[in-house]
């Protein structure tokens, strides 16, 4: 059986910069129980990332932010707190927008796949759709104490999308 463990976005810029919340903050030691019983199992371990260059503020996307967040090379781009240590540990799948192209064909294959990160509404819920897409009977599972987002409303909603889509949120 393949499982993974897919991070969404935990980098600096979205847990304590512009793009951040208190809530954020708060899952960084749910996530990382998560990374080390992933370890446990030898499951693999996917950090999806934002690494933006200056022209993507000139986007659809880009445009929705009135500040420039994880550039390419700084500091708010890199991973929070001790979610950092575990970055040899993991693929890492650079993304340009919402969700990650690349996920597609490095998520395929496999059984179960768990979500954990920021924001839910957005790149979580992107990246979920992603990965049912490339694995109609994979047993896909969001767990609610290790997602966040600014917005709580929104991300309340993005769950009980999700779970019309068969995701397992807990």
């Amino acid at each position: 059986m393949r499982r993974a463990l897919v991070v969404v976005c935990y980098q600096n810029d979205h847990v304590i910069g512009y793009l951040g919340s208190r809530f954020a903050k708060m899952i960084e030691k749910n996530i990382v129980a998560k990374i080390e019983e992933a370890l446990d199992y030898n499951d693999e371990i996917f950090f999806i990332m934002d690494s933006f260059e200056e022209g993507f503020f000139k986007t659809a996307e880009g445009k929705r932010y009135k500040i420039k967040h994880c550039l390419r090379g700084s500091k708010g781009a890199e991973l929070y707190g001790k979610v950092g240590d575990y970055l040899s540990k993991a693929h890492v799948i650079v993304k340009r927008t919402y969700g990650s192209d690349g996920l597609y064909s490095s998520i395929r294959g496999f059984d179960e796949i768990e979500f954990c990160g920021v924001e839910t509404h957005l790149s979580v819920l992107a990246n979920v759709i992603i990965a049912r897409t490339a694995n109609p009977a994979a047993e896909i599972t969001v767990s609610r104490n290790a997602v966040a987002a600014k917005d709580g409303e929104l991300a309340e909603q993005a769950l009980t999308i999700m779970e019309s889509m068969g995701i397992k949120v807990i």
